[in-house]
């Protein structure tokens, strides 16, 4: 008897059926619509942005602001940069481009400067179309939204986002991530009208692009205990399954297509394009990006704050992503097999404002000696030590319950090291901070991992490690 192949519970390229699903679902009256209005997955989708436009009433004849950085692109044996512009304009439409411009590593950074650069852009009766990865969507993104909120006597603009690389969850989003103040904040943002996903284009990226979005991915198989731990805590206002849903069966999914992920067929860019676009909209749902970011997103973060100190570029998102996923989930399999509330001194599990305060300081000193990232970093960290302290009744219960319901419940949610490690390893991406391009030493990793959940207000498992460490 032969084992089924497994499957996405639904096809984010059928937004009517996800749309319907979401309608049918417990928790619908604390969800958010999906202001989405189609999503293609194909290898030849990308020739249809024309009809696109057309269908989202974007008429031949209307300007078009085509936003794109400078990093060389390919569908295949054509040229990507220069073949949008012609595509959209042999079609009828007055294409105007905007460039944006990398760092000394030829980097773009997702920041509000860029923002404001394509803000400033946007013309009256325009439609946008973001062609490029995660960083330049987030920017297009945000940007639209900006000129959306300045003219919200208006319909909102048509943004059309192309792909191109199956790297981070943004794409689907209604979330952007951007710096402020050298430290990395999730904001509100919108969705695109539209997300064209070619198959072709996403094959002819480069192969540590596919990897790092299946490293995004990964971050699930984690990211769901750290957003049940803050609910048992009392840590967040809103815990759902829902979004667990929209992902099921993710880890037997790329499991199955691990090597044809890592051997870039078009199957496995399909799997893994899906299974972005799915995890942008299941925390775009619950309007937070808990359900696939938690202690491995924070190491990522803090990886990328303290590059430019150690003189290197920035690795991959979604590789760092992947990498730290695995040492989540060691932490996670250490947590499950060993605490024990009896040995918890709960006094002194609650430090003082002041003391942490300091330590924030001290920590990201060397890093920012102007303190403005550190001051950053409290400022979200000093709601969450609020939190906690408020909740101390949660925490109580939390410890005499452990036993018999959060310890199975967060074995329900969390992966294995071991199967984390084998779909990555089949893909062939990063599994140590060494294998990231560049290379991260130890040291830095070290940092990041212990240090991470001090740069925002989300608790995650690194939280619950620390105030446990000084109640010993």
């Amino acid at each position: 008897m032969t084992t089924a192949t497994p499957t996405f519970p639904i096809d984010p390229a059928d937004m009517p059926a996800l749309k319907r699903w979401l309608m049918t679902q417990n928790d619908r009256r604390n969800l958010r619509t999906v202001d989405i209005d189609e999503i293609l997955i194909g290898p030849d989708v990308l020739l249809q942005l024309p009809a696109v436009l057309q269908r989202a009433g974007v008429s031949s004849g209307t300007q078009v602001l085509l936003v794109m950085d400078e990093t060389p692109m390919r569908r295949e044996k054509q040229d990507l940069k220069p073949f949008v512009p012609a595509l959209l304009h042999n079609t009828g439409y007055q294409v105007e481009t905007l460039w944006l411009k990398g760092d000394r590593y030829g980097l773009v950074h997702a920041d509000f400067e860029q923002v404001q650069r394509v803000q400033v852009a946007i013309k009256p009766g325009t439609a946008l179309v973001a062609l490029g990865s995660g960083t330049l969507t987030d920017i297009v993104k945000h940007a639209a939204y900006l000129y959306d909120q300045e003219h919200n006597d208006q319909a909102n603009i048509i943004y059309i986002c192309c792909q191109t690389a199956n790297s981070v969850t943004a794409f689907a989003a209604n979330m952007s991530v951007l710096l402020k103040d050298g430290v990395k904040r999730t904001i509100p943002s919108r969705y695109p009208t539209a997300i064209i996903s070619d198959l072709r284009v996403l094959a002819s990226a480069p192969k540590a692009m596919t990897v790092a979005g299946l490293g995004d991915c990964c971050a699930r198989f984690v990211a769901y205990g750290d957003w049940y731990l803050a609910g048992a805590l009392g840590l967040v206002d809103f815990y759902s399954e829902v979004p667990l849903a929209l992902l099921a069966d993710l880890d037997a999914i790329l499991l199955e297509h691990a090597a044809g992920i890592g051997q870039r067929s078009h199957e496995g860019e399909a799997v893994v394009a899906r299974a972005l676009l799915l995890a942008g909209i299941a925390q775009s749902i619950v309007n937070m990006s808990a359900p696939i970011s938690g202690t491995e997103h924070v190491t990522s973060h803090v990886l990328d704050m303290i590059a430019d100190h150690y003189q290197r570029g920035l690795a991959l998102h979604g590789a760092q992503v992947g990498v730290a996923t695995i040492t989540a989930a060691q932490l996670y399999q250490h947590f499950l097999d060993s605490f024990d509330p009896q040995n918890i001194k709960i006094d002194a599990c609650y430090p003082d404002d002041a003391s942490l305060q300091a330590h924030i300081r001290q920590l990201f000193s060397a890093i920012d000696p102007s303190g403005a990232m550190a001051q950053e970093c409290w400022h979200d960290y000093r709601k969450k030590l609020a939190l906690w302290r408020q909740n101390r009744p949660q925490f109580v219960q939390f410890c005499t319950n452990w036993h018999n319901v959060h310890c199975p419940k967060l074995a329900s949610l969390v992966c294995s090291p071991q199967i984390i490690s084998s779909i990555l390893a089949q893909a062939g991406a990063p599994l140590i901070p060494q294998d990231l391009e560049p290379p991260i030493s130890q040291e830095e990793y070290d940092f990041a991992v212990q240090n991470g959940h001090f740069i925002r207000v989300r608790f995650v498992l690194s939280d619950l490690l620390y105030f446990l460490a000084q109640g010993r």
